[in-house]
């Protein structure tokens, strides 16, 4: 392998990783000539490191700086294993291992002799979206169910677990998302999709605005073993309620069915894993008269907790801090949280002039009619990528209309009409570092356009 103070073999390495997911390795060191590397006192003083090259040798990113877990001896081999989370998408590229040496600059790179690992990535879709019906029983001012031009019905049966197969076939395994608008559990045969998606090896989440959880729905739930499920309370005061809701259910009876939900989970314990979501204002996250309306709705559920657990759970007067960027958590009990996410404009706000966007590598969403978009905020699935009644989700996944896209936002550009209007918008240097080393030249050479009705 040449010289160096240490010597990598990589001894066993994934035939293939899935995108911005865990990777381990099997990794043999031999300490050639590396004093520190010998002693528990020396590991401080020097890191291991992973990097992550193109199969043509452009650097992409490091994936790790770490310590040596115990020392080996100068002269001794030792084998470590190593897990990596690979964060880049699908391509052919090497591990590169390495040492370095801190000193008073900082970390200086010594001399090794490696087997680099090989290693193929794979795309995964991370959020998998089967809308089951895109009929709602509300009408919130916050939705555009309000303003829905697509014909509003439940998916066939059939069309909904072939999708579920063959995101099984490609390996999928995150939880699958049975919403993208619509109210899930109106769907005439949704525990009998709940049996058929784990029957396939798969779990679900559910995303529910909470008004039917009447009890044999709870105890459908409980049943089928719902794996996730999202309450959107979002409007957890009266006036709040009848202002935005749009429906005919009252407000008492919507909290008595989520108070009874959210009872038998605390008796019960998850599955499912539940949050209940509350919408709270953008601009209004350093109010004070915001921060203790947060703590209030917090604080009535803390209160459903500790009466049914009897458990002596903190009031939430420190507990919840708003924060724009992220959403905020409160665990409740086992599989139970709050959680605080600010209201969104569904992508209606107009982009940048520079646009990126990564949905396209990560979402993929299948609506009622089997028009697939890669936007869950694509209400009206401009987006057509493909027909699942037609095509498998392996083609559309990676299908000409679907690359088209990811070039563009390799590009910064935005090329399809309903992105351009976007407002949704990711930092490229997270997801492809190397676009800020001027790995990629940003040309202006026109991507190909296959959405175009020529």
């Amino acid at each position: 392998m040449g010289n160096g103070v240490v010597e990598f073999a990589t001894a066993r390495s994934p035939e293939a990783a899935w995108a911005f997911e865990p990777a381990s390795f099997g990794l043999e060191v031999r300490n050639v000539a590396l004093p520190e590397l010998a002693s528990a006192e020396g590991l401080q003083k020097v890191l291991a490191t992973a990097d992550l090259h193109r199969a043509d040798g452009s650097f992409v990113r490091t994936l790790a700086r770490r310590p040596f877990p115990r020392p080996v001896a100068v002269g001794a081999v030792d084998a470590f294993d190593v897990t990596l989370d690979v964060k880049t998408f699908a391509g052919d590229y090497e591990v590169r291992w390495g040492i370095h040496r801190a000193n008073g600059a900082g970390l200086a790179p010594l001399p090794v002799a490696a087997t680099p690992a090989r290693l193929r990535v794979k795309n995964t879709i991370f959020e998998a979206f089967v809308e089951l019906i895109n009929a709602c029983n509300f009408r919130c001012s916050f939705c555009p169910q309000t303003t829905l031009q697509r014909e509003q019905k439940p998916m066939p049966f059939e069309l909904a677990t072939k999708i579920v197969r063959e995101l099984a076939e490609m390996g999928h395994h995150h939880p699958i998302r049975c919403h993208l608008l619509g109210e899930p559990l109106l769907y005439p045969r949704f525990f009998d999709f709940v049996d058929a998606t784990h029957g396939m090896g798969q779990r679900l989440l559910m995303a529910t605005n909470g008004s039917r959880f009447q009890e044999k729905n709870v105890e459908g739930i409980f049943r089928s073993r719902l794996d996730e499920m999202v309450i959107s309370l979002n409007t957890p005061e009266e006036e709040l309620y009848n202002r935005q809701r749009g429906t005919r259910v009252p407000y008492a009876e919507y909290i008595a069915g989520i108070t009874r939900m959210v009872s038998e989970l605390v008796r019960r314990g998850p599955p499912p894993a539940t949050r209940i979501n509350i919408l709270y204002e953008r601009a209004r996250n350093g109010d004070p008269e915001e921060a203790a309306r947060v703590r209030r709705i917090a604080n009535d559920w803390i209160r459903v907790v500790r009466e049914v657990s009897g458990r002596s759970l903190p009031d939430a007067e420190d507990a919840v801090h708003l924060d724009p960027l992220r959403t905020a958590l409160l665990p409740l009990c086992e599989g139970l949280e709050l959680q605080w996410t600010a209201y969104h404009n569904w992508g209606e706000g107009g982009p940048p002039a520079a646009h990126f966007c990564v949905f396209p590598w990560k979402q993929l969403a299948v609506l009622v009619d089997g028009q697939a978009t890669t936007c869950c905020v694509d209400a009206e699935g401009e987006i057509r990528l493909g027909d699942a009644n037609v095509q498998t989700i392996e083609e559309i996944w990676n299908g000409p209309k679907l690359e088209a896209l990811r070039e563009g936002f390799l590009r910064e550009k935005a090329i399809h009409p309903r992105c351009k209007r976007c407002d949704v918008r990711h930092d490229i240097e997270e997801y492809f570092p190397e676009k800020g080393s001027g790995s990629f030249s940003g040309s202006a050479e026109k991507v190909p356009d296959p959405f175009s009705e020529k």
